[in-house]
């Protein structure tokens, strides 16, 4: 049987969105799926090491930011950049960040976390990792 796979494009940039994904993320490969992540739009300016931390609530969680921020480290999701590393390290991850976002945004790969393990662009993605994947998502 071969390994299903996940295709996820991430626009958003809030952290509650990022959790969405890091947990969701955590399910798949615990279900022991390919995953292939695409990071685009206001999403990339969260991977830099200066931000990938930092609490940015939408609007739906804004009104509570210290509750929201006790309950996070209470569930041990405070620092995204290691859950973005310990999910890579348990299976068949791969981090892809919008070569046009990237241009958008005025950063380099450079200026992104290392988990990062590449730039693509939007057609790559669609036509590599989307089209050979049995489920997309986005966020």
């Amino acid at each position: 049987m071969t390994m299903k796979s996940l295709a996820i494009i991430v626009s958003g940039g809030s952290t509650n969105n990022l959790i969405q994904v890091l947990t969701l993320l955590m399910a798949a490969v615990h279900s022991e799926m390919k995953v292939r992540v695409f990071f685009r739009d206001e999403a990339v300016y969260r991977l830099r090491p200066s931000a990938i931390n930092t609490v940015e609530l939408s609007s739906a969680y804004a009104h509570d930011v210290e509750g929201v921020t006790k309950r996070l480290a209470k569930h041990d999701l405070t620092d995204l950049q290691k859950l973005l590393r310990d999910i890579k390290a348990s299976g068949d991850v791969k981090y892809y960040v919008c070569s046009s976002s990237l241009a958008i945004c005025g950063l380099k790969q450079e200026q992104l976390i290392p988990e990062i393990d590449d730039v693509r662009g939007l057609p790559a993605f669609l036509l590599e990792d989307i089209a050979t994947a049995d489920k997309l998502l986005t966020f």
